[in-house]
């Protein structure tokens, strides 16, 4: 019999996830886990959204230069324009399903 893997922690930012993980092994907990990955998608295009339109704000509304943008990401200029018009590198935006393909597009 196999031994059942320790789960991995939960990166920081989807701490907020952890409650769909919590309670004893269950078919319910799977129904949620699964709900919740099957969802990726459409978070992934809401988080792409809410990053497009925080970027537009500090540079059309508060000024900030993509260069400084970039500077904090660790992207460059170039990529941060690119967010701004609603690039994506995968060139899959907008089709639905579409995720990120890689690490470096979560950037």
């Amino acid at each position: 019999m196999n031994a059942v893997p320790e789960p991995t922690e939960l990166p920081e930012p989807f701490r907020c996830l952890a409650d769909l993980a919590d309670g004893p092994a269950s078919v319910e907990r799977v129904k949620r886990l699964t709900e919740a990955l099957a969802a990726v998608p459409e978070l992934q295009r809401w988080l792409r959204e809410q990053r497009q339109t925080t970027v537009r704000m500090l540079h059309e509304r508060d000024g900030v230069s993509y260069t400084h943008i970039a500077g904090q990401v660790g992207v460059t200029p170039e990529r941060i324009s690119a967010i701004a018009r609603g690039h994506s590198r995968s060139g899959r935006r907008g089709r639905r399903g579409a995720g990120v393909r890689d690490q470096s597009e979560a950037l």
